[in-house]
């Protein structure tokens, strides 16, 4: 149906009144964007990221590790999983996490950013094996279908080029856009991770695109020690990771939002914690609404 019907997702309906007139009051990401700070301890994520390693001699990384665990919030806490487009918010079809990484490591190597379809069930090493091909094939020079799209445009006049780009924003806003195209952009997705830490670098709050329909920004960055608390109330030095937030604000209210992000929180600290399924799993019924 025209308007309603996404080949990425589907309009939420009953929306409240009050959340329903937010894209109407906020046209753009940039003016909806909510900011969050996280001080993770990572610790025992990377002793289960070594572990791991060492029984698969598979590279993985503490990226793996909470792309896997915010896949399984995403799917725990579907509300998230939300976008806007058209003025309307849509419940989104799949798990899509998008993150970016230097090809080398040095100033003036290339960003590749690589698009992957998560499932929320799959084991920490079937994640693992899925995304490495995607990272492989960056890191080796295959050109993803963005690039060859973007060096054909670039083969036209800017003022053609600029034509394109604003087509392509007319057509995602009315839902025309093909679902081809959408599957393959990397800015079309649940969440993008930047991983700052990567290149020894401490995150910084990072925009959200006015282009494609991401509404998640998340920025890791190094691990350093603080003095926290410990079980007991006491103080002690803790590895601790800085992760920052920005998130669309009307995707859903922010408690909501927040309560998601604290259970990636606990899901990182405690590596062995296993979600049991329970109403959580299910959408919350929204106030009634037109």
């Amino acid at each position: 149906m025209p308007f309603r019907w996404r080949p990425d997702g589907k309009v939420v309906k009953n929306v409240p009144y009050t959340r329903r007139i937010m894209p109407f009051l906020m046209h753009g990401r940039a003016e909806s964007t909510v900011y969050y700070e996280q001080h993770i301890e990572v610790e025992k994520a990377w002793k289960y990221v070594e572990n791991f390693r060492k029984n698969t001699d598979l590279k993985a990384s503490i990226l793996h590790f909470i792309i896997w665990r915010s896949a399984q919030v995403l799917h725990k806490r579907p509300g998230l999983n939300r976008f806007v487009a058209g003025r309307r918010i849509y419940q989104r079809d799949g798990i899509w996490v998008s993150f970016s990484m230097k090809k080398q490591m040095h100033d003036n190597a290339p960003l590749v950013v690589v698009k992957k379809k998560i499932d929320p069930t799959w084991t920490f090493e079937e994640t693992v094996r899925q995304i490495q091909g995607g990272i492989q094939e960056g890191r080796a020079g295959t050109k993803s279908t963005s690039d060859k799209e973007m060096a054909l445009a670039f083969l036209l006049p800017n003022f053609m080029v600029s034509f394109l780009v604003q087509l392509l924003r007319t057509l995602n806003h009315y839902g025309w856009l093909p679902g081809s195209l959408i599957r393959e952009d990397e800015l079309y997705g649940s969440l993008f991770i930047a991983n700052l830490g990567s290149i020894g670098l401490q995150p910084a709050y990072h925009h959200l695109y006015e282009y494609g329909d991401i509404p998640i920004f998340m920025a890791l960055g190094t691990n350093e020690p603080r003095m926290m608390l410990d079980d007991r109330g006491r103080p002690a030095v803790k590895d601790m990771m800085t992760i920052r937030y920005s998130f669309d604000e009307r995707v859903n209210d922010g408690f909501y939002c927040i309560k998601a992000l604290e259970l990636l929180k606990q899901l990182v600290e405690d590596p062995e914690m296993e979600l049991e399924p329970d109403a959580d799993d299910v959408l919350p019924e929204e106030a009634p609404g037109v």
